[in-house]
């Protein structure tokens, strides 16, 4: 049969195809779904107010149209993968799911989400101020003390602009992710050749990864150069360029956060006497190269700080309830959004565990991403991390429980019925999907600041004398941006049951008390409308306490309102 016969019977087949079947092999396709669910999900969040969420947070918010837009990617990637298009494809689906899950809060708000993320803001503000740190600081010595973070936040900054830091700090989630993604993916080809895996794994890690650790924070940088660490390590790259990307990736880790670089040494510890890489020196880099930054730059907080380490080391399950115990429940919206989160995390590592069985059964078990999954938990043993080590075990579990679960799906060189692919991928997508909203966009109403709030906070911080008292509701409100340093903080949540019980009996009296202190230069009661939110949904005060100490203090001829932003009322004592 000549050429021109061939193709045109190959026309020919084509034209009868059903026009479904042309459609699902058309890689328009996997441009249109990605456009689609861009369309559905603007459309759905047009002109909604975040002030508007209830205790379910953005969740609540969301429509069918923004379901829709996500079960649209969800169906593009697993087309892609039946399929098995070009990953350029494939990436569309996923960099589009980062964009509308991650971008969503910076452009729906328009302040910075996360009380957290304002405090990093702060050290940053310090450093463009006085041009360095000072590891002996009352207040946030921490980051002084590992200041590598918030010293290139600071370089950034100065590159594009003082004015845009807090534009750095809203777009940090976004931005995290989509790095996040480009390391992963580096990581997972060390792991396995077969494309569909690959990509299965991203898609199931952004599904179940809600702990959200992705804000402006040293742990998000961490975690990608945790990755890439991992990544240098089982791609089997040799010699000096990996001994020298090693050393650089640890030491930038080891000047930026606390967690990160145990994690590392117990991965590389493990990794190497487990023979899946090679170089006995590469643990004690992972080991020397933090314990000597933290006896000789940061000694002044390190040292004192090993008795609290020895106090948790050794105690997994009392670390391990210190995270469940904080996970406070005040009404059944926030139930929902805690189990949540917490089926997620059970659901994968089931499923991860299937796909361990069934690779094993055909003698394809990865034994890395195996190692891997489990070393994390080690954690568990060493701190508690100020009660949040269960949330960081997941962290750094999560792309090889998301590995391993994409091998129960796709074990490696099993050659399943592309139906049957597309079955389970359509199926546990449905269900991370939901637990995935609730753990990640569950507590947005705490979250979200207003800018009458941000406004608040800035008056404060740029009217107070230094030496100055600021009582504060709660710590959950845009705080410590701005000449942090200047403040003793005292949030009433925060003090002992008797103390705060006693404000809440007398506020005026109780805090016209504190005020009146004579070793503070100026005093301030600051009560904001996320502080109460907060209080309200996770105690430990009765909800509705804030809003009788507001009351009580407008009411007070002791105090006077110094600004009133509607969100946000700033007291100081004196005659009205």
């Amino acid at each position: 049969m000549s050429t021109a016969t061939s193709g045109q019977a190959a026309t020919a087949v084509r034209d009868k195809q059903p026009a479904y079947l042309a459609i699902l092999n058309s890689d328009w396709l996997l441009v249109v779904l990605p456009v689609a669910s861009i369309a559905l999900w603007t459309a759905g969040l047009a002109g909604v107010d975040p002030r508007s969420m209830n205790n379910l947070g953005l969740v609540s918010l969301l429509g069918p149209t923004n379901v829709l837009a996500l079960l649209l990617l969800a169906a593009g990637l697993i087309v892609g993968l039946y399929r098995d298009v070009r990953e350029r494809f494939l990436a569309l689906q996923l960099v589009t799911f980062v964009a509308l899950i991650h971008a969503t809060p910076a452009v729906l708000y328009g302040t910075v989400r996360y009380a957290w993320a304002w405090k990093h803001v702060g050290i940053v503000d310090y450093i463009l101020r006085h041009g360095a740190v000072d590891p002996t600081i009352n207040v946030s010595n921490v980051y002084h003390n590992w200041p590598g973070f918030f010293a290139g936040s600071a370089l950034l900054t100065s590159f594009v602009g003082r004015q845009d830091l807090l534009t750095i700090a809203s777009w940090a989630p976004f931005v995290f992710n989509l790095i996040n993604l480009v390391v992963l993916r580096f990581v997972l080809r060390g792991l396995t050749e077969d494309k569909r895996l690959i990509w299965l794994s991203l898609w199931f890690f952004f599904l179940i990864n809600w702990v959200g650790q992705d804000y402006f924070s040293p742990q998000a940088m961490a975690y990608v150069l945790y990755l890439a660490c991992i990544g240098l390590l089982i791609r089997g790259v040799t010699g000096w360029a990996r001994l020298t990307l090693f050393i650089v990736l640890a030491s930038a880790i080891a000047v930026s956060h606390q967690l990160t670089p145990i994690m590392l040494f117990v991965a590389v510890t493990g990794l190497v006497v487990l023979r899946r890489t090679r170089g006995w020196y590469l643990p004690v880099i992972a080991c020397v190269v933090p314990v000597a930054w933290a006896l000789t730059f940061a000694r002044s907080y390190a040292v004192p700080a090993v008795s609290d380490l020895l106090e948790t080391f050794g105690k997994p399950l009392q670390n391990a309830d210190e995270t469940l115990q904080r996970a406070t429940v005040g009404n059944l919206a926030q139930g929902l959004v805690v189990w949540g989160g917490r089926s997620v995390v059970a659901l994968a590592v089931i499923v991860a565990l299937v796909g361990v069985w069934r690779s094993w059964r055909n003698h394809t078990v990865q034994w890395t991403a195996l190692i891997l999954m489990l070393l994390p938990g080690a954690l568990l043993v060493i701190t508690g991390f100020d009660g949040e080590i269960l949330f960081r075990v997941m962290l750094f579990a999560a792309p090889f429980i998301a590995f391993n679960a994409a091998t129960a799906i796709v074990p490696q060189g099993d050659r399943q019925a592309p139906r049957e692919i597309l079955a389970g991928v359509a199926i546990l997508t449905v269900l991370f999907l939901p637990g995935f909203l609730l753990g990640y966009y569950g507590k947005e109403r705490q979250n979200y600041f207003t800018p009458g709030e941000v406004q608040a906070a800035a008056w404060v911080s740029e009217n107070a004398k230094p030496g100055s008292l600021l009582v504060e509701g709660s710590r959950n409100y845009p705080s410590q941006f701005r000449n942090y340093e200047n403040f003793s903080y005292v949030p009433i949540d925060r003090e002992p049951q008797g103390s705060w019980e006693a404000v809440i009996a007398d506020p005026a009296g109780v805090l016209s008390d504190w005020l009146g202190d004579p070793r503070y230069a100026d005093s301030y009661v600051l009560i904001t409308r996320s502080q109460e939110i907060e209080v309200d949904a996770q105690g430990p005060m009765p909800a509705g306490s804030l809003q009788s100490i507001e009351s009580a203090l407008r009411r007070s001829s002791e105090f006077h309102v110094a600004l009133d932003t509607g969100d946000a009322t700033v007291f100081v004592l004196g005659a009205r």
